[in-house]
């Protein structure tokens, strides 16, 4: 049988498709850099849960994990190299960056908030994401940032540690670049929910002395692991 040509198509259809996008709050879009999360982010009131956005100055693909009125874009990223999606149990990569407002900022998505920020959105039903581990870098600008607490890799949501802490003064406050990996807790079991995300938490929001400039970058290698309870 011959491929479908271009007459194949059916405009109706592909602008019905794009109606139904917008008219869910799930449009596809664009941002010249890295998108924002929280009350005030990018495109807020306008990408609802399941959004996607290109920032299409570093070719990156993200996706809101949360709410209309407080998006929180996490970016898409899988080790997995085939050419469909990551089956379940293969060992993916997500990677993103949090900017200074982002790291200070106390809303929904950002690392001052309670539930920090969200690194993996969250498994389908009755399946787990389990952390393999997560290496996050102070990116240092100008000047360290003050205050901050202990932090560390949580179930997201307000879920338990799985990881041991790197104290605010080894890495929020750090006056240098530092690269750090968080890893599961050895001594200890971990308890996961089903359906859980991923966040990296810190116990007090950090402050900016003013002049504060550094990003923080990280890189979460997890799996997904599926039907282990019904």
């Amino acid at each position: 049988m011959p491929d479908p040509g271009v007459s194949s198509w059916t405009p109706i259809n592909m602008w019905a498709m794009l109606r139904a996008l917008i008219n869910s709050n799930v449009p596809i879009l664009t941002n010249a850099g890295a998108p924002t999360s929280g009350t005030s982010g990018t495109y807020v009131g306008q990408a609802g849960p399941g959004a996607l956005l290109i920032d299409t100055t570093n070719g990156v693909l993200y996706i809101n994990s949360n709410t209309l009125l407080s998006p929180t874009w996490t970016q898409t990223t899988s080790a997995f190299s085939g050419t469909g999606p990551a089956s379940p149990g293969v060992i993916q990569v997500a990677t993103g960056q949090i900017s200074p407002a982002n790291i200070i900022g106390t809303g929904v998505g950002q690392l001052g908030h309670a539930n920090g920020v969200v690194l993996v959105p969250a498994a389908p039903a009755k399946a787990i994401n389990e952390l393999i581990s997560c290496v996050i870098a102070n990116d240092f600008g100008t000047a360290a940032y003050t205050a901050g607490g202990n932090v560390t890799v949580n179930i997201s949501g307000g879920g338990a540690a799985l990881t041991g802490l790197v104290t605010t003064t080894a890495f929020i406050q750090s006056a240098a670049d530092v690269v750090v990996e968080l890893v599961p807790l050895a001594a200890t079991r971990n308890i996961y929910t089903t359906a859980n995300g991923l966040a990296l938490v810190s116990s007090i929001a950090p402050t900016n002395p003013g002049t504060a400039a550094g990003v923080f970058n990280w890189v979460c290698s997890y799996r997904t692991i599926n039907a282990l309870v019904n």
